[in-house]
Parts: structure tokens; C-alpha cells; sequence
């Protein structure tokens, strides 16, 4: 990091900041007199620099001859846009800064630039996270800038293990008790170091690790007792050589759960499924659709723990459960029958349960399968029916995995998965199976292989802007004109395309309904790209491509190989991503995205309708490399 005298700049900043933001932007091709405009970042925005970096982005007047960030020469592309990457300039943390109140602290961009032998010195302020650091021994104190484990109060149940975390003055030892209790639960101090950068292990070069090492973390446990507890305070306990003794008291409190009766909770109708994640805004695990119910079993950072079985849990938003009235019987049922029907382009395979219940279903590439997993449901199949004007799906086999998982093997007999949807209709579980649609087969110049293929292009964002190119570029705008352009090149060949949006805002959530309105075999979202804070986008930038659901990853390695014939851009890498216009399991679904609209160059090229093309074509070509791969 850069670090100066911070007192002595700040009025200067004040002043010049001001000057900074009286700037409009540049409009079009039109002559302004404006010397600079800072696409990124904004006045006082709070950066997540993680590493003390921070990309800029804007654009400069022609006639400067020379532009400089933080004293670093900058590289300004012919149209007068530049990016650059450098440290944030903030004052040194001391032990005054780091205990004043607030978790920001306010740092700078200092830019300079000469032009007709004059020098014109701005400063662009920003706000970022304080770096964290180790207390000072002067004084037993909780730390304010460190999250503090439970942020809120709890409702556990007997053998649950509540966790405590905080940060305070190092070299203490501790315990905590709860309120009403004699026991005293120890506390350990370790520490933090080492620890990755996100951005650069997903973007960068890789598991770049910080050396810094921060003292006085304690942490401590408790298995939850079968005792009547009802908001009950955590009391810490730190003592210190030096120092003596004090008492803290958390936020938080802790309740147990003694009902003797389970509490049944019901999912919520919703734009989109609910999500069931692996912990309170942690990975995602299934969806639930509405009408699902299941066994409520504790709550935690705004989630509802449900249980599916005595060793499987899920957490979903609170908002988007109710309960049911108190002595609801668990949700079970048995499973007797199970049905294939075809139905033209699908085979449904129909389900008999009693009620709705939760599950998980996964696609298996070798051989072809799709796994289903029913929670609380048990076997008792007896027939299982196969519909013989069909031979998509050749097995279905079953396995009683607990007293409380029932897992559906439905073997398929094609080349690839071409999509599925599963829902209830009333108690029936519903799997239907996308049929191969009809592939033409390529003769010399006869025949297109993508004639009568339905194509969906998700020109990304609107009505949010997305990223914006140093030029003013918006990506909002850029993604619509490459998805109308590869509409026409797709059409050329016979395709059948679709756009989710034209120039009218759609909202994210929105996306998929609109989609699978149009029963596509590809779905494909356009978009161009970013880096988040603390990447290097003059090292890390280029094409790249990516998908969620195993049905589309051969289509994604293809497109990205036809991206690096045809471009002749940096390879920013494929991508595994649980991105929500990659989740489309009613199709193939993957994101694309071309360039790094805020790289100058490749924002240039952008709007070169040559190089526009050439995006398209790539588009096309992937698309019947894979058609005439899968043809059956």
C-alpha cells in the first residue's frame, strides 16, 4: 500500500474532489472540454481492494499528452480511454485509526496529467474496509471492526454445538458461561494468516496468500444441553497478565428447543424455486418447489434450518417458509407406482407420493442417467410401467438408501441430455425428459444441421447497466447489439431464434420464466466482462465461457475453443459457475462472455462490426460442431 500523511492532504482532497465530480460525461462523439472522466470508481465508493489494488477506469481528453495515477505513468488507448491498476493511497493504520470509530477508512486516487506544458492534479476519495490488525495491549477490549460468531440470536436444539469467534486484546485467557449457568467453557486464542485472496484464486493468478498475521482470535464451544434456555445472554470472560479481568457480553442470544412435537414448515410460492443452501448464505444444494413441506430444525443469520434426514440438512430464507399449525405429522409418504408416458417431444416419468416432499436430482454423463433423490420417502414399488411407444428411457431402478432416502436411477438411451423439468402436479412427481430434437445432417454445401434448432439469446442486463467500458460503452447495450447480430447469422442457417429481451428492461429473475417460454434446445446469455477489486485486468482479461448444469459443458469447451480460434484474444479460462442463466435445466444453458468491456482495446473492438461478427460466428460454429457431435 501507499501510505503518506494523511492529515495534511485532506482538506486538499475536499477541495479538488469537488472538481472532480462537476464533470459531465462525454457525449457520443461530440467535443467536450472536460479533461477526465472516471468511468470507476466513484466518488467515495467502497472498494473491496482485498490487497490494497483497485482497477481505473475512464476516459481523458486527446489533447492531454500524458496521464498519471498515483505517479504511475498510464497507458491511454488511442480514443482517449485508459485502465490502470494500483494501490489504493491511505494513511498508515495505527493503532488510533484502527480503534476510531467505523469499519471504513478513506483513501485516494491522486491523478495528474500534462497538457500544453500545464499540469492539472485531481484526487478521486474512496472508501474501503479497514485492514484488520492486532489490538494493542493497553486496554481489554472486544474488537468492533471483527464479525463476531453468533451475530444474532439463536434457537438450537439439544447436541447442537453453538459456536463462539471474536477478535480482542491478544494474549488473554478466557472462558464464556451462559446466563443463569455455572459452567464455564473455555476459550482458545489462534489467529489468522495466510489467508487467500478471493478474487485472485477465482480471477487472478491463483491462492495468493497475504502474509500478514493478526493475533488475539478467540474461539470456544458448547454442546447444546437439554435444558430449558430462553434468551439467554453469552457472557465472555478475558483475563490478562497485565491487564486483569473483564466481562463482555454478546448480542446474541441462545434459546433450546424443547418442544415435544416437531414443527412442520410448508415453501412459499416464488418467482423462482427456493433455493435449499448448504448453510446460511453459504453453497446452493437443491430447489424446492412450492407446497414441499419439511421438518423445521433451528434458524440462524435469517435461515431456516429444515431437516431432510437425521444426518442431511438444508437452510432456506425465513421469508420463504410458513409454518404449519402445531401437531402437522412429519412430511412421509410410499412410493408404489412409478410411470413412463410419452408425450411427443418429452417422456414423463411420473412419481405416486402422498405428499410433496423435498428432492435432489443429478445428472450422470457415463453412462446417461439422472439421479433422483426423495427425502422421507420409502419404498414400496411394486410396478414400474414403461410406455413402449418410447425407448428414451430404457431402466429405471431403485434404491431404499436410509429409513429416510429413496434414490430413482432413470437410465437414458440417447447420445446427450437434452434438458428436463421436474416439478409437482398435486402429490405426482412429474420428470419429464427432452427428446433429441431432429438434427439435419451437413452434405457439402447441403443442409444445415442447426435448421429448425430453437435458439434463446439472453442479451444480459437491463435495466441495470452492467459493466461500462472506459468510453462510456455500456454493456447493457453491447450485449443487445451481438445477440440481434448473432440472431441473423443463427437464422442464416435456419434456425429458430428467440430473444429474451429487446430494448425493454427485464429484471434477472425473470429471465428463466422467459426462456423456458420458448422451449429452446440452447440457451445462450451474452455478456462482456469485469474483474472484481484486487484482479489485475491488464494481466487477467479476454474470453470466456461458462456453465453450471454437466448436459452443457461439451457445448461450453466447444464455443470456447471456437472464441480462441476466432478472436484472437487473452483465454480468461472456462468456468464451472452457479451462475442463475446457467441453471436452466430445461435446456442447454451457458453464459458467454466475448471481451473485457473494460479493457480499452477490447472495448474498441466491440464496436467494430467486423469483429461483432466474428463473435456471432463463433457462436454458430460451436453450435453445429456440437449439433453434428450428438446427432443421433
Amino acid at each position: 500500500m501507499i501510505q503518506l500523511s494523511f492529515k495534511s492532504i485532506m482538506t486538499s482532497i475536499i477541495l479538488l474532489f469537488f472538481s472532480l465530480i462537476n464533470f459531465s460525461p462525454l457525449q457520443g462523439g461530440n467535443e467536450s472540454n472536460n479533461k477526465l472522466i472516471v468511468v470507476y470508481p466513484k466518488p467515495n465508493q467502497v472498494i473491496s481492494d482485498q490487497n490494497g489494488y483497485c482497477l481505473v477506469l475512464g476516459r481523458v481528453d486527446k489533447k492531454i499528452d500524458s496521464l498519471y495515477i498515483n505517479d504511475e505513468k498510464v497507458n491511454v488507448d488511442q480514443n482517449g480511454s485508459f485502465l490502470h491498476y494500483t494501490r489504493v493511497i491511505y494513511p498508515e493504520i495505527n493503532d488510533s485509526l484502527y480503534l476510531s470509530s467505523g469499519k471504513l477508512i478513506q483513501g485516494y486516487f491522486e491523478f495528474r496529467f500534462i497538457s500544453d506544458k500545464t499540469i492539472d492534479t485531481f484526487l478521486l476519495p474512496v472508501n474501503l474496509n479497514k485492514p484488520l490488525r492486532t489490538l494493542p495491549e493497553d486496554n481489554l477490549r472486544i474488537d468492533d471492526n471483527f464479525s463476531v460468531e453468533p451475530g444474532e440470536d439463536l434457537l438450537l436444539k439439544a447436541g447442537e454445538i453453538l459456536e463462539i469467534k471474536f477478535k480482542a486484546t491478544p494474549n488473554c485467557t478466557g472462558y464464556f458461561m451462559i446466563d443463569g449457568e455455572s459452567e464455564k467453557y473455555p476459550l482458545t486464542e489462534t489467529y489468522i494468516t495466510n489467508q487467500y485472496y478471493l478474487g485472485e484464486a477465482v480471477f487472478g493468478n491463483g491462492f495468493k496468500l497475504s502474509k500478514d498475521t493478526v493475533k488475539g482470535i478467540y474461539v470456544g464451544h458448547l454442546i447444546v444441553p437439554d435444558k430449558p434456555w430462553k434468551n439467554k445472554e453469552i457472557k465472555i470472560v478475558l483475563e490478562h497478565n497485565l491487564l486483569n479481568k473483564k466481562e463482555f457480553k454478546l448480542q446474541s442470544r441462545i434459546s433450546v428447543n424443547q418442544e415435544k412435537f416437531l414443527k412442520i414448515v410448508k415453501i412459499l410460492k416464488e418467482q423462482n424455486l427456493v433455493i435449499g443452501r448448504t448453510g446460511p448464505m453459504l453453497g446452493y444444494n437443491l430447489f424446492l418447489p412450492e407446497g414441499v413441506k419439511a421438518v423445521f430444525d433451528g434458524e440462524s443469520k435469517g435461515f431456516y434450518k429444515l431437516k431432510l434426514t437425521s444426518n442431511q440438512s438444508i437452510y432456506v430464507p425465513k421469508t420463504s417458509v410458513k409454518f404449519l399449525p402445531d401437531g402437522t405429522i412429519p412430511p412421509k409418504s410410499t412410493v408404489e407406482v412409478i410411470r413412463t408416458t410419452d408425450e411427443k417431444d418429452f417422456v414423463r416419468v411420473e412419481i405416486g407420493l402422498k405428499e410433496k416432499l423435498p428432492y435432489k436430482i443429478k445428472q450422470n454423463e457415463n453412462p446417461l442417467s439422472i439421479k433422483l433423490n426423495i427425502y422421507n420417502a420409502i419404498s414400496n414399488i411394486d410396478w414400474i410401467y414403461y410406455d413402449r411407444s418410447q425407448n428414451l428411457i430404457t431402466n429405471i431402478t431403485w434404491n431404499q438408501v436410509n429409513d429416510e432416502e429413496l434414490e430413482i436411477n432413470i437410465a437414458l438411451n440417447q447420445k446427450h441430455l437434452w434438458g428436463y423439468s421436474i416439478g409437482y402436479e398435486e402429490n405426482i412427481l412429474v420428470l419429464k425428459v427432452k427428446k433429441t430434437p431432429k438434427i439435419q445432417k451437413r452434405f457439402l454445401f447441403f443442409g444445415s444441421p442447426l435448421k429448425g434448432i430453437k435458439v434463446v439469446l439472453d442479451p444480459g442486463h437491463n435495466a441495470d447497466d452492467g459493466a461500462v467500458g472506459p468510453s462510456g460503452l455500456k454493456e447493457k447495450d453491447i450485449n443487445l447489439v451481438l445477440a440481434k447480430i448473432t440472431k441473423e447469422v443463427l437464422e442464416e442457417e435456419g434456425a429458430k431464434v428467440f430473444l429474451t429481451r429487446e430494448d425493454n428492461p427485464l429484471p434477472l429473475r425473470e429471465r428463466y420464466s422467459k426462456v423456458i417460454s420458448f422451449e429452446p434446445d440452447f440457451s445462450i446469455s451474452i455478456h462482456n466482462n469485469a474483474v472484481p477489486d484486487g484482479v489485475n485486468p491488464l494481466e487477467h482479461n479476454g474470453f470466456s465461457v461458462y456453465y453450471y448444469n454437466p448436459n452443457a459443458r461439451d457445448f461450453a469447451l466447444i464455443l470456447h475453443e471456437k472464441l480462441k480460434e476466432n478472436l484472437s484474444l487473452p483465454d480468461f479460462g472456462m468456468y464451472w459457475d452457479n451462475l442463475y442463466m446457467c441453471r436452466i435445466p430445461e435446456t442447454i444453458s451457458i453464459l458467454v462472455e466475448p471481451t473485457f468491456i473494460i479493457h480499452p482495446e477490447q472495448e474498441r473492438l466491440l464496436m467494430d462490426k467486423d469483429f461483432q461478427l466474428k463473435i456471432a460466428r463463433s457462436i454458430k460454429e460451436a453450435l453445429i460442431e456440437f449439433l453434428e457431435k450428438v446427432r443421433e
